[in-house]
């Protein structure tokens, strides 16, 4: 079975390669370099648009070919069918991603934590997909924790002369909260396709049933601490709470709305991630 390319818009090419995944990536790690009150150059979210697109590029190479059978899913499909072109594409980006970082922060805290995140993501990676598919329960949680830690890197590392407000830290569990109901909310959306192709997630592992319920109290949970935020935080945080919560309602209401599980789920959801850079405007 083939994937017909003449049928894809330039939209979805844009989320097949995870590039919407990029730039709410790069969105983020301004929104924490805001919190902290730092500007940083344009080599840094290049560096780690690099980074984000390698990582979810590899995930998607290994999905398509976990099995031999022609994947359900079209985002897997369009892996499959250009398997070749785009793990040539990977190995020249990582090569550029890592030569970019060696040439601009040689051996640094930064270069070090980065390659240790890195490393520690890989091996979650393999162990999900392939040693201890049993612990699938903890993948959405693992990527959305490593997500969260990866666009406060370098927030923390060039915001830590001065001690770091309890906002950078708040605001963070926010954002990990967010980051893992989408996770859990597109796990949900992908349980069929995931079934029919083998592949581990939490839907899988608990069921449908079971997920559901565990997102009704994630989505309780998570609202509650937000908005609790607003009393424990400063009025200067308020727009950056204001985005939180707005990001997280686009999450929850996907969760609510049963009946589109679809394509436009996703992209809305996706979408959320954008917010953050509203914040060069104010």
């Amino acid at each position: 079975m083939d994937f017909n390319d003449k049928e894809l818009k330039p939209l979805r090419l844009f989320q097949y390669l995870s590039l919407d995944v990029v730039l709410g990536a790069c969105a983020g790690m301004y929104f924490f370099a805001d919190v902290v009150g730092i500007g940083l150059g344009l080599i840094y979210y290049v560096l780690l648009g690099l980074a984000v697109w390698s990582i979810y590029t590899l995930d998607h190479l290994m999905d398509a070919k976990q099995k031999e059978t022609w994947p359900t899913s079209s985002r897997h499909r369009f892996h499959r069918q250009h398997f070749q072109k785009i793990l040539i594409v990977l190995i020249i980006i990582v090569f550029i991603g890592l030569g970019l970082s060696w040439y601009t922060f040689q051996i640094s805290t930064l270069s070090i934590a980065a390659l240790g995140l890195g490393f520690l993501i890989l091996g979650n990676m393999v162990i999900v997909k392939y040693a201890l598919t049993k612990f699938a329960v903890l993948k959405e949680f693992n990527i959305a924790l490593f997500y969260t830690i990866g666009i406060m890197l370098v927030p923390f590392v060039y915001g830590n002369d001065d001690q770091l407000p309890s906002a950078f830290w708040l605001l963070g569990i926010g954002y990990f909260a967010i980051a893992l109901l989408n996770l859990w909310v597109l796990s949900w959306v992908d349980a069929p396709n995931d079934n029919a192709d083998g592949f581990a997630s939490i839907a899988t592992a608990l069921g449908e049933k079971r997920l559901v319920r565990l997102l009704g109290i994630w989505t309780g949970l998570g609202l509650i601490f937000i908005l609790s935020l607003y009393w424990v935080l400063l009025s200067f945080y308020y727009i950056h709470i204001s985005l939180l919560l707005i990001m997280f309602l686009v999450q929850a209401l996907e969760y609510f709305n049963a009946l589109d599980k679809g394509k436009a789920a996703r992209q809305r959801m996706e979408a959320s991630f954008l917010l953050p850079f509203l914040l060069v405007v104010f």
